[in-house]
């Protein structure tokens, strides 16, 4: 159940993508939507300078009144669509004001746009979507292409753990009733496998080998399958098991399958003051040519069961 989004509004028009994506996943699913504005600091000045000093000044406050305004009529226009929407503007950081917001209203989602590029050879995510990933206490979903709500063609990258079954459960309620849902877990074989090739398949028939990973791993599919389906809606799931490195398999497939959504569950552990992205989880966000949800543990929101560091 999402019941309350927390959307980055920079003004841009990335933001504005997330924030009318936003806005639809607000409608579908009844939740409150609150607008967050990062106030960008006054840059630094020599304290002997006055003149230059009042100059900056007087730039910086005008440019929060025009943001207020255009916030204003933003807000005015959804909350005439019937969305239950409010504005948080305050200074600092985008990644850390967002993470704060969603923190104080108990989000169920953060959406972000990115100003990165992307694809298979452009790898940089925007650093304020970047950031807002490692500080985020809940889900966060980074919104490429068109803001058509629900998704329609999602993938969800699987390794049976509950934090893939987490992602499912999630993308299902991203997703167009009765469409299906597309799973995809990469496998590879046991480390030193590659030496069998050496003895020959004669003396090690290392097919062997490959048939009993793949006899596992699709045991492991039809066990997530039947364990699932009650719990999707309606939504088919099918998975598709691929060997290769998980990274280059999910985002290979998102794009040659036409894919809308990406899920994907990351191990690391979340919340204001630890930063870590598992690693296939951040690897596929820069890469990823269509939107990502990316889906916490369990109990990502609780900061205080992590130290601060």
């Amino acid at each position: 159940m999402i019941a309350t989004i927390v959307a980055g509004c920079d003004l841009s028009a990335p933001g504005d993508l997330a924030v009318d994506r936003a806005v639809e996943l607000a409608l579908v699913h009844g939740a409150r939507l609150v607008l967050v504005h990062a106030q960008h600091d006054a840059a630094e000045a020599d304290a002997g300078d006055p003149v230059l000093l009042e100059t900056i000044g007087e730039v910086t406050a005008a440019v929060r009144v025009e943001a207020a305004r255009h916030l204003a009529d933003r807000l005015a226009l959804i909350q005439k669509r019937g969305v239950a929407a409010e504005v948080a503007s305050r200074p600092g950081p985008p990644g850390e004001v967002l993470a704060a917001v969603a923190i104080e209203h108990h989000a169920d989602l953060i959406v972000v746009g990115t100003h990165g590029h992307t694809g298979i050879a452009r790898l940089l995510l925007g650093s304020s979507a970047s950031a807002t990933l490692r500080h985020a206490p809940c889900d966060v979903l980074v919104v490429r292409g068109d803001a058509k709500a629900p998704y329609a063609k999602p993938l969800v990258a699987i390794d049976f753990s509950p934090t893939a079954a987490r992602a499912l459960g999630h993308a299902a309620d991203l997703t167009a009733p009765g469409a299906p849902i597309a799973g995809i877990h990469a496998w590879q074989l046991p480390a030193g496998s590659w030496g069998a090739t050496l003895l020959g398949q004669a003396r090690f028939p290392w097919s062997t080998v490959r048939d009993a990973v793949l006899t596992s791993v699709k045991a492991q599919a039809d066990k997530l399958d039947a364990e699932m389906q009650p719990k999707l809606g309606g939504h088919a799931l099918h998975i598709a098991l691929v060997q290769g490195p998980a990274t280059t398999a999910i985002t290979e497939l998102a794009t040659t399958g036409g894919h809308d959504l990406i899920a994907i569950g990351t191990h690391g552990h979340r919340g204001f003051r630890r930063l870590l992205l598992g690693s296939v989880a951040e690897t596929v966000v820069n890469h990823a040519t269509c939107s990502v949800l990316v889906v916490h543990a369990e109990h990502a929101g609780d900061t205080a069961r992590f130290p601060k560091v």
